[in-house]
């Protein structure tokens, strides 16, 4: 079965599952401001990928999945051939549109953070929520 058409595979009612990729560390040409520019900086990935109702039972089904390998393989090709993003939130975007492409992923949230920019901070950055278009 093609994944296009594992979502119609879901069960209504059915419970989801939550795929993780937590603390991806990656070094990515970012930042809007001229002192940014020409340099690689690090970021942070944290990755919640809710499934389709039913998931477990449409894996067994057809052996379609969510890969978080996928998710992992996708920023770090983007960071290492993308060029320069200005904003957490182009990455953000990018990656939320990457996961959704999957049609057993129904929704993904997805935080970009940049762990250097302040020493009192963990990190600074942005956190999206985005959905299948039903």
């Amino acid at each position: 079965m093609e994944l296009s058409s594992a979502k119609n595979q879901s069960i209504p009612g059915e419970s989801q599952d939550t795929i993780l990729v937590d603390g991806l560390l990656i070094d990515a040409e970012i930042g809007i401001l001229d002192s940014e520019k020409g340099r690689k900086q690090g970021l942070r990935f944290d990755i919640e990928i809710r499934t389709v109702p039913g998931y477990q039972a449409v894996v067994s089904k057809t052996g379609d999945y969510v890969s978080y390998a996928d998710t992992v393989f996708f920023i770090k090709e983007k960071a290492a051939h993308g060029g320069h993003v200005d904003l957490v939130e182009e990455w953000a975007e990018a990656v939320a549109a990457f996961v959704l492409q999957n049609p057993l992923a129904d929704q993904v949230t997805v935080k970009v953070s940049k762990p250097d920019i302040f020493k009192e901070a963990e990190g600074v950055g942005i956190r999206i929520t985005r959905r299948q278009q039903a």
